[in-house]
């Protein structure tokens, strides 16, 4: 476990990003911290520049599940 995942971002989609996510139940404010949302507890990083976010523990076997919806919220306020 403890896998980062990384993008490069800029300040206006990072909040694009935070507002979807907390609109979807996992409050994350600020730059970084830790936040817990079913089961699954993760760390974000944000510099200006790049995102970082680490699943610190999920529930047995659905780390890969946890690490595909964060990609899959992140990439979506990405592209819009």
């Amino acid at each position: 476990m403890n896998t980062t995942q990384t993008w490069k971002i800029t300040p206006e989609q990072y909040a694009t990003m935070e507002a979807k996510v907390n609109a979807a139940g996992v409050a994350i404010s600020g730059d970084s911290g830790t936040t817990s949302h079913e089961g699954a507890t993760v760390r974000w990083a944000y510099d200006g520049t790049t995102l970082s976010i680490t699943v610190l523990s999920a529930p047995m076997f659905c780390e890969k599940i946890v690490e595909k919806k964060i990609a899959d919220a992140v990439n979506g306020a990405l592209n819009g």
